[in-house]
């Protein structure tokens, strides 16, 4: 018997009430699994040790070796030359992937199979799949604290006997346990109210996360539910926590305290949110613009997903899926293009920065006359870890494709990722191309700019910050840090933005208000936000020019960087932390 699936997205294997144990994402494989099951055959072991690589042009990005049948995509594996002095079977390579017929390959095979198509092809280049991650602040526990010892009514165990009195007994002893049992489970925990400030209605979707120990990220986090409340467990109430972040849902300001106790935060109160405070940091920056800012001007928002049916973003044009495993699994899956399922939000809160286009006295981002388009790149169900972010074969994928759309200019709000040749080579061809790539610096706590934003090519953009663009007690708080700028500003750059020569400008990046899922607006913080912001600049920069406009290839690119750099005002932070400084109009 052959049982065919002919399409499927993904089948989850859990057991009861847990989360997903196995994702089978391939065709091909699930496929076999139903042969085994029906035939009464065994599942075929998948070699061991095997990876993903990328096979691409050792002096480019396109090459004719890349172009043979061998190479394309298939369900069947190539068998490699076996190395002469290594006594093993020939290797095999299956093709998962490919960017043009004659461009880089997407696929899997043993180290050995690496070794052996690098004898074997001399022309090519083998590198491994890497990848990047979203560059907003958010803070998760790496582990849980260690549990309180018990405390609670000691009992004295005592001899089963007979006698009735012995048996009331031992009830009287087992009631005290219970009891005991009882209080130390309320000693290791405790529960938090969070409500709006404004009516103290219970603001269901909080995230709490609170730190015994920051540098270990040790801690507990829990998220609120319909009537407010979110219990952290394996903290007792008079716990000392270093820190505490309440990340908001939409429509609230998010809540930092610090040096505090579980019993200190009973119940919680989250400001609301007004997206025409003249007041928030972009508004203060880019109100000015007018609406018509970047008309003309399509921009590439490779990322999380856009909510495209946001009211305020009714600039968004379409775009692309370009998870190669979740396309391969279903091509109708090229058009989800939608907010991935998981963490989601962060690309339509790039968007909006870049060209949110409310009404009047609403929302708006720095060039609300911009196209935009959305190339997600982020997975609906990320891999484990350290493989939980966006491939480069992906993102490599979602640059090519913006290029082939006639975008001019590309926000790439990712990174911490290694030096990439797959990337960069994406990158050149569209600066060849005439497009931009600007790119966050990474928000590792004052490390080296993280990849892609290291790479010469890219705009590499820094966090700034501003003092009473948010509430005292927001999360913003936490990120003020030196260098500070002009006092009379109270301007700093973040405590988490990463700094070095590769800096190129900096951005608005701390507490910024934008679109968020659905209708609603919130803030997020990050060198994510700060990429975007100067992506809208740019955008205005290129509208309002028309001989800019008319160049092309590199010569256009070079010329926009020019004037996007001969836009920027220093704010004295210093070189290495903001480059040519900060674009204002």
């Amino acid at each position: 018997m052959d049982v065919r699936i002919e399409s499927v997205r993904t089948i989850e294997i859990r057991s009861e009430g847990a989360k997903p144990l196995v994702f089978l994402r391939f065709l091909d494989d699930i496929n076999t699994i139903f042969n085994c099951i029906f035939e009464g055959t065994s599942m075929p072991s998948k070699p061991e040790g095997v990876r993903r690589y990328i096979v691409m042009s050792k002096d480019g990005y396109l090459a004719e070796p890349l172009d043979t049948a061998n190479l394309q995509p298939s369900t069947s594996t190539i068998r490699l030359a076996a190395r002469a002095r290594v006594a093993a079977p020939a290797p095999q390579m299956r093709v998962l992937d490919s960017l043009h017929d004659n461009g880089p390959k997407l696929v899997e095979m043993a180290p050995e199979g690496e070794l052996s198509l690098r004898l074997s092809s001399p022309d090519l280049k083998i590198i491994p799949e890497v990848f990047y991650h979203r560059q907003w602040e958010r803070f998760r526990v790496h582990q849980r604290p260690p549990r309180p010892a018990a405390k609670g009514t000691a009992v004295k165990k005592t001899t089963a006997k007979k006698a009735s009195g012995k048996r009331t007994a031992r009830k009287a002893d087992a009631s005290r346990v219970r009891l005991a049992a009882t209080a130390n489970i309320a000693a290791t925990r405790f529960t938090v109210s969070v409500v709006a400030r404004s009516g103290g209605a219970p603001i269901e979707g909080a995230h709490i996360v609170a730190f015994t120990n920051f540098a270990a990220r040790q801690g507990a986090e829990a998220t609120t539910g319909a009537n407010g409340h979110a219990t952290l467990n394996l903290l007792p109430p008079n716990q000392p926590l270093e820190r505490v972040y309440v990340y908001a849902p939409a429509g609230y300001w998010g809540f930092y305290a610090t040096r505090t106790t579980g019993a200190n935060l009973a119940e919680i109160k989250l400001t609301s949110i007004d997206v025409s405070d003249p007041t928030l940091l972009l508004t203060q920056l880019y109100r000015r613009l007018p609406t018509s800012a970047g008309d003309g001007v399509t921009v590439a928002i490779i990322d999380s997903g856009v909510d495209g049916t946001h009211p305020d973003l009714t600039n968004v044009t379409g775009g692309l899926n370009c998870v190669s495993d979740e396309v391969r699994a279903d091509p109708e899956a090229a058009q989800n293009w939608r907010p991935a399922l998981t963490e989601g939000e962060h690309g339509t809160h790039v968007a909006g920065i870049v060209g949110g286009r409310g009404p009047a006295g609403g929302f708006r981002g720095v060039a609300p006359g911009v196209k935009l388009r959305s190339y997600r790149v982020f997975p609906d169900h990320p891999r484990p870890p350290p493989n939980n972010g966006a491939s480069n074969f992906d993102i490599a994928k979602a640059i090519d494709t913006a290029v082939a759309d006639k975008c001019d200019i590309i926000n790439m709000s990712l990174g911490g990722g290694p030096k990439d040749d797959l990337t960069r080579a994406a990158i050149d061809r569209a600066i060849a191309a005439g497009v931009v790539v600007i790119a966050a610096a990474g928000n590792d706590d004052r490390s080296p700019v993280s990849f892609p934003a290291a790479f010469v090519e890219c705009v590499a953009v820094s966090a700034m910050g501003r003092v009473g663009t948010f509430p005292k007690s927001s999360i913003g708080t936490s990120n003020v840090a030196k260098p500070k700028g002009k006092p009379q500003t109270g301007d700093f750059i973040a405590d988490f933005s990463n700094f070095g020569p590769e800096i190129d400008t900096t951005g608005a990046g701390v507490e910024i208000v934008s679109t968020l899922p659905g209708t609603g607006h919130g803030s997020m913080s990050g060198t994510s936000m700060a990429c975007p912001a100067v992506a809208g600049f740019a955008a205005y920069l290129l509208a309002k020019d028309p001989a800019l406009k008319q160049k092309s290839g590199s010569s256009r690119s070079r010329a926009l960087k020019d004037a996007l750099y001969a836009a920027c005002k220093p704010e004295n932070f210093g070189r290495d932390y903001e480059g040519f400084g900060l674009p204002l109009p």
